[in-house]
């Protein structure tokens, strides 16, 4: 190639001079090859193919169970949640269960976020509960019921653990249907006084089972201990002779054959595929018919594991294998007739692909400038395919004058994301919550509650995220975020500051709706703190969160706490900082000396701020 008037110039057909043909040459070379490689090819291509086959098969089984454990957990999780949100309420002695009316609309308020549960319930040591359930069409009702007379309470309550646990399951005849329980027991002075639940309905979580089940492949299921089946989606609409004595399905003789023979000995084999460390599964021949189960044991929901698994027939990966045969010889057929026409056309086809493989080189590097226009061709595809490169070149001039090269060149060869793991970071930590909720809440319904929260939560939330915060969590009407992480944010503390003070803003300006409407107004308190924690996944192999622990969070969280003894009762904000918080904010914020004060689980005194809206 040589150059003219400062543009990249490609030679025409050179003439006969003595030397071989590149077009010839290369066209009897990869015949010559092909014939010799094509059984080694052929030979490589199945094995390669089997494998990523089985190595794709792996990684959806394991996906596959990875999701469906993880949507179980999710669906039984917030009954722990609530159950220890009203019973701290209760130990805090923020509300008082004798006052109905007032634990009443707590225990709507909890039940009416959490469509999972089916009611939350108090029960005394005289066996008598007062309780918020769902019924038909999501209403909501308080009711009471005497227990005493039921042997099986009674036998529980003189057993009762002292630790928070997850009941066996339990029929009750009056609603014809299997609950499963998380029970939280209140303890004062080393004595019982009652007990916090929050209520599972067996066929609700079948029918979360069988709406998992409808996005993918095979048939989900959940078994208690290795005989009892707790959740599958036969049984989303109820499942016959089931009683008190019985309150789940036994595994053998259950309706649906196949998941009944998931033990069975006989026909069983192992897996080919490699399945997570905490993950197993076998075939069986059922029936006459091959069935693969792959499930996972998850612990921590009473006193027997739970099974969480999948079945499918092993038809579907057969029409999967025949697929990627005929894809296979359709490949091979392809690359044969291609081989033969590089043969026929290679002496023409050659020059022309030559000239645009060393201009497309060019433009990786960028070299827009130094290119020259491509000539046709007397073929269309590649007259087309000229056309297009000169197209593309004049549109690629076009940007370059807009957008530097630099620029353009950082684009281009940026590496990948790093992956987020656990690690020491300095963060900055917000706590606020609700002063008053209880009070605040008592002279509304239900749905009023649910609705105040819900907005709450939007006012709030809706100020993190304007400054790139995270919304850690939230726990009933309070709200835990940080900064600093993923991304590391060098004025974090800074962000939470505004974040904090655009609340106190959005608050003020909510209250003057809600005494318009002649609506209680809400009260926030609100704790930052900015030290070092641990930010990364935090979790079970087979569950983790994006979250922070360590000193910092609690201190967060204390401060918070310390709103109630260092601003006046009825204050509508009060937002307090640590003294490295302090120290971290730039001359736009003014915080106030609030002194020194011991925080609890911490050694020693921190300096504390108060920061004015």
């Amino acid at each position: 190639m040589s150059t003219k008037s400062g543009k990249l110039n490609y030679l025409s057909p050179a003439r006969w001079n003595g030397r071989l043909s590149i077009t010839v040459t290369l066209a009897t070379a990869i015949s010559l090859l092909v014939l010799v490689s094509v059984g080694s090819v052929l030979g490589v291509g199945i094995w390669l193919a089997g494998k990523n086959t089985l190595a794709l098969m792996s990684a959806n089984a394991n996906r596959s169970i990875a999701n469906t454990a993880d949507r179980i957990e999710q669906h039984l999780l917030p009954a722990e949640d609530q159950s220890r949100f009203v019973a701290e309420r209760i130990e805090k002695g923020e509300i008082d269960p004798g006052d109905r009316q007032t634990f009443g609309r707590l225990l709507t308020g909890a039940l009416a976020g959490v469509p999972q549960i089916e009611s939350i319930s108090f029960f005394d040591t005289d066996l008598k509960s007062f309780y918020a359930a769902r019924r038909e069409g999501r209403r909501l009702e308080l009711g009471e019921v005497d227990h005493s007379g039921d042997s099986r309470f009674r036998n529980y309550l003189a057993k009762m653990p002292e630790e928070p646990h997850w009941t066996i399951p339990f029929w009750l005849e009056r609603h014809g249907r299997t609950f499963f329980s998380r029970s939280h027991p209140l303890w004062q002075g080393g004595r019982f006084v009652g007990a916090t639940v929050a209520t599972v309905s067996i066929r609700e979580l079948s029918a979360h089972v069988r709406k998992v089940g409808e996005i993918d492949h095979g048939t989900r299921f959940v078994l208690y201990g290795p005989d009892r089946v707790l959740a599958h989606p036969l049984m989303a609409r109820g499942y016959p002779g089931l009683s008190i004595d019985s309150p789940l399905p036994p595994l053998a003789g259950f309706q649906d054959p196949v998941l009944a023979g998931i033990w069975q000995t006989e026909n069983r084999s192992d897996l080919v595929v490699s399945l997570a460390t905490n993950t197993n599964g076998h075939s069986v021949r059922i029936g006459g018919e091959d069935y693969i189960f792959i499930f996972r044991r998850l612990d921590g929901f009473g006193s027997r594991p739970l099974t969480v698994g999948i079945y499918f027939h092993t038809g579907d990966i057969s029409t999967e294998l025949r697929r990627m045969v005929v894809a296979f010889l359709v490949g091979l057929g392809a690359l044969v007739v291609s081989i033969v026409a590089a043969v026929i056309l290679g002496r023409r086809i050659a020059r022309p692909i030559v000239r645009f493989s060393a201009a497309a080189d060019q433009v990786r590097n960028l070299d827009i400038a130094d290119i020259g226009e491509l000539p046709g061709s007397v073929f269309r595809e590649l007259d087309r395919q000229a056309r297009a490169f000169n197209a593309m070149l004049r549109a690629l001039r076009w940007f370059e004058l807009y957008i530097p090269r630099k620029i353009v060149e950082r684009l281009v060869r940026q590496g990948g994301i790093e992956e987020t793991g656990s690690s020491a970071r300095e963060i900055t930590v917000m706590f606020t919550d609700i002063a008053g909720f209880s009070s605040l809440a008592e002279n509304l319904s239900a749905p009023d509650v649910a609705a105040l929260v819900n907005r709450h939560f939007e006012i709030v939330a809706g100020c993190i995220e304007a400054e790139d915060g995270t919304v850690d969590k939230f726990i009933g009407d309070s709200v835990m975020a940080f900064w600093g992480a993923p991304e590391t944010q060098p004025d974090a503390a800074e962000r939470a500051c505004r974040a904090a003070l655009a609340v106190a803003e959005g608050i003020r300006e909510e209250n003057v709706r809600r005494q318009a409407g002649d609506e209680a107004p809400l009260r926030i308190r609100i704790g930052i703190h900015t030290g070092t924690a641990t930010v990364g996944n935090i979790g079970s192999p087979g569950r983790v969160n994006y979250t922070i622990i360590g000193d910092a969070v609690n201190v967060g969280q204390r401060l918070e706490q310390l709103c109630r003894t260092l601003f006046p009762e009825g204050s509508e904000t009060a937002i307090l900082i640590s003294g490295t918080t302090a120290e971290a904010l730039g001359p736009g914020f003014v915080p106030t000396p609030a002194g020194s004060h011991a925080v609890k689980g911490r050694t020693g005194e921190i300096d504390v701020f108060k920061l004015v809206p």
